[in-house]
């Protein structure tokens, strides 16, 4: 059973995950079931979600927080509700990103709500998330586990859907697998080690299967879109009006930047304060080169059965996006979402990308500061064509601003193939 550094804040709770992205949601869940926690995931979002936040909000709060509280607020008002019963799973972090006080904004709200023995489970971004007891170990790897699947089966669907010549195919694959990882990862009765190669195993029969997709057009013949921004409003798709599917339905395919980034890049940040405060030797630098050992050692196992249908998406190591932001936003100075994303749009430039999507909460500070960047980065890369898009919950005309950056997204591919085959011209 898994406990609170202070107390057992899980016994006898269920214990609900907020539903930032479906398939990341679903297997964290599973990866709490695995050391004997009730979990699962919020309900789905929608108008109500946000009527429900609007009750105790002014605002002022980032979209990402309403939606997060609407959904868990629809749980404190069910029919069987018992707040003996329930906990939330809320993680934390310091910084000046408004995520930091969502816990604080939660308790509060629960305690106006009459729910003031709901619980509320924080571990925090500054101690990796730690703060996990008795089958921490197990449970930690199992965490990473589920982080590297979700995002595997969500990139391999993003690259087949736009293509699959029965509309749904790929959808219903992609959930398919998703819950075979889920029930696998969530089985406390298996093996540290047989769950790896069950994990193995599924990866390796999702590929053959998504492989085998038949499709309408080409892989790649669209235009390929990276979309980068605020981490919750970039997967949740109710947030970001389903913004992933409309960029297909206007020709596009689409490159997530996917959520185990930020895991790497809490890592690096970690170490760097370390070596800058405490030098290289050091116990608490030692323990963080272990994790960093393992979850590259996991992640390679895992992924091992993809590198040939993922050759043409290769995800860049945190390090090199940091280097691709420093002449924007050195990571030094600028922390967070705000140089990733810039280091990202650079990214997904040297990948082939025709364009870049960044999604962001209306007022978000990362969102701004990028935004500042950007056209920077655009005249540094041929043009390359970058747009933002705020959303703060009121529903706007998204496909309208959409054609016209697709259009630019196309004109820039159309220009960059012809350069590369007038390249190859010369070069015979």
């Amino acid at each position: 059973m898994i406990k609170d550094s202070k107390q057992h804040i899980l016994k006898g709770r269920r214990l609900y995950i907020p539903r930032m992205s479906t398939e990341a949601a679903s297997a964290l869940a599973a990866a709490f079931r695995s050391v004997g926690v009730d979990a699962c995931i919020s309900p789905e979002s929608d108008a109500r979600t946000l009527d429900l936040a609007s009750r105790f909000t002014n605002g002022e709060e980032c979209l990402p927080q309403r939606v997060t509280l609407g959904n868990f607020l629809k749980i404190v008002q069910g029919l069987n509700f018992d707040p003996r019963s329930t906990a939330f799973f809320l993680p934390t972090s310091s910084g000046p990103c408004r995520f930091g006080q969502y816990r604080n904004l939660l308790r509060k709200v629960l305690d106006e709500a009459g729910a003031q023995e709901a619980r509320i489970f924080s571990p925090t971004s500054s101690n990796g998330y730690a703060g996990i007891a008795d089958r921490r170990f197990r449970f930690l790897v199992t965490v990473w586990r589920a982080l590297i699947l979700s995002d595997s089966l969500r990139k391999a669907r993003l690259m087949i859907r736009p293509y699959e010549a029965e509309k749904g195919l790929t959808d219903s694959l992609h959930n398919r697998f998703l819950g075979k990882a889920c029930r696998v990862l969530g089985d406390p009765d298996i093996g540290f080690r047989r769950q790896r190669r069950e994990c193995v195993k599924i990866l390796q029969s999702a590929a053959e299967a998504f492989e085998s997709i038949p499709l309408k057009e080409k892989l790649g013949s669209r235009p390929l879109i990276g979309v980068v921004g605020e981490i919750y409003l970039r997967f949740n798709e109710f947030s970001n009006q389903h913004m992933l599917r409309s960029i297909e339905n206007q020709g596009g395919e689409v490159w997530i930047a996917n959520i185990a980034e930020w895991a790497w890049y809490t890592n690096y940040e970690e170490e760097r304060k370390l070596r800058e405060a405490a030098g290289i030797v050091t116990f608490e630098m030692a323990r963080v080169r272990l994790r960093r050992y393992i979850q590259e050692t996991e992640e390679k196992a895992l992924t091992r059965p993809l590198r040939k249908f993922f050759r043409s998406r290769p995800e860049t190591p945190v390090p090199r996006l940091l280097e691709y932001s420093r002449p924007y936003l050195p990571a030094h100075k600028a922390l967070g979402e705000m140089t990733l994303n810039a280091g990202n749009a650079v990214a997904f430039y040297h990948a082939g990308c025709d364009g870049v999507v960044d999604i962001s909460p209306f007022t978000c500070m990362n969102g701004i500061v990028s935004e500042v960047v950007y056209p920077r980065i655009s005249r540094d890369h041929e043009q390359f064509p970058i747009r933002i898009f705020y959303f703060d919950g009121v529903p706007f005309d998204l496909t309208g601003h959409l054609e016209i950056f697709m259009e630019q997204a196309g004109s820039y591919r159309r220009r960059r193939l012809e350069k590369s085959r007038r390249g190859s011209r010369s070069g015979q």
